[in-house]
């Protein structure tokens, strides 16, 4: 499988759109994500999506700026982060993609109405060389537009897969010599599920010491106990 090696403009990968979405203000992807903004010292300047994770966390992209509640970006430097958020409503599933299956993306759009697109997952990975983070992203053919960054990419059975990253132009590029990519009109990048498990793990060792450093602390008040007058 050949990788398609790409740099994204800055302008592509936060305001940029390659087709048509529809409005979607109660399809089945609505309840799956909701609109961040950015905060001080530019509130509300910028846009995204982000999908709820668990009860307390939830994923988005990181190259939306000034997020608030950031609490973890991504080891490889990948355009992913964690943000504190609770759920209030339904966790989705989360589950890898399996190439050709057919897919739904959604998330918000410039006019503050939910959007969503129809496609279908292509087997050939993509590396954004721009951030140097090495990163395997996954592709669809489903439009996406500016506030859909961060946004689920759904499975037919409800199922997020991944979240929207940002497009990559197949006028500007030739990709006619990539075997993966044969009969696309389009290529919408996103962070698989694989990537964002990953992170999770990276930071759940963090959020739980292990019992090694649990033991220090331990210790550490102990002393701090007996030496107490």
């Amino acid at each position: 499988m050949r990788k398609i090696a790409a740099i994204f403009m800055a302008g592509a990968l936060c305001a940029g759109c390659n087709g048509l979405v529809k409005p979607d203000v109660s399809g089945p992807a609505t309840d799956t994500y909701f609109s961040v903004f950015s905060g001080f010292p530019l509130p509300y300047f910028y846009m995204a999506s982000a999908v709820q994770w668990n009860e307390e966390y939830a994923v988005t992209t990181a190259h939306t700026p000034l997020i608030p509640y950031e609490k973890y970006r991504c080891s490889t430097g990948c355009d992913l982060v964690f943000i504190r958020h609770k759920a209030n409503g339904k966790i989705p599933a989360w589950r890898t993609a399996q190439p050709g299956e057919s897919i739904t993306a959604a998330g918000s759009s410039p006019y503050l109405v939910g959007g969503s697109s129809h496609g279908k997952v292509y087997p050939a990975p993509f590396i954004n060389t721009n951030e140097n983070s090495g990163e395997l992203y996954a592709i669809h053919d489903a439009p996406i537009v500016k506030g859909m960054s961060g946004g689920p990419v759904m499975a037919v059975d409800g199922s997020v897969v991944g979240i929207n990253m940002g497009i990559y132009s197949v006028n500007l590029n030739d990709i006619s010599h990539h075997p993966g990519l044969q009969g696309a009109e389009r290529i919408s990048v996103f962070i698989p599920y694989s990537v964002i498990q990953r992170e999770w793990m990276l930071l759940q060792a963090k959020l739980q010491p292990t019992d090694e450093r649990r033991f220090a602390a331990i210790s550490d008040s102990a002393a701090h106990l007996r030496e107490a007058p």
